[in-house]
């Protein structure tokens, strides 16, 4: 027997309601995220060694999605 969700039981299963705050306020994280890791993409290995970072750390960090953290 197969059960069809409905909205009610999608919306419980993310958590709660949702609401359009909190949509934007998710779409500014991402966008946040996308644009400091292209930032530090940038960085040369100086300013890299300055902030402590390495080159591989940095190139694992600004490949990832913008939706992981």
């Amino acid at each position: 027997m197969k059960m069809a969700k409905t909205w009610g039981s999608m919306r419980r299963g993310l958590g709660g309601s949702i609401s359009l705050a909190g949509c934007m306020s998710v779409l500014k994280l991402w966008s946040d995220r996308y644009l400091q890791r292209r930032h530090l993409a940038t960085l040369d290995n100086r300013m890299l060694n300055d902030l402590g970072l390495r080159r591989e750390d940095v190139t694992w960090e600004s490949g990832k999605p913008f939706w992981w953290r």
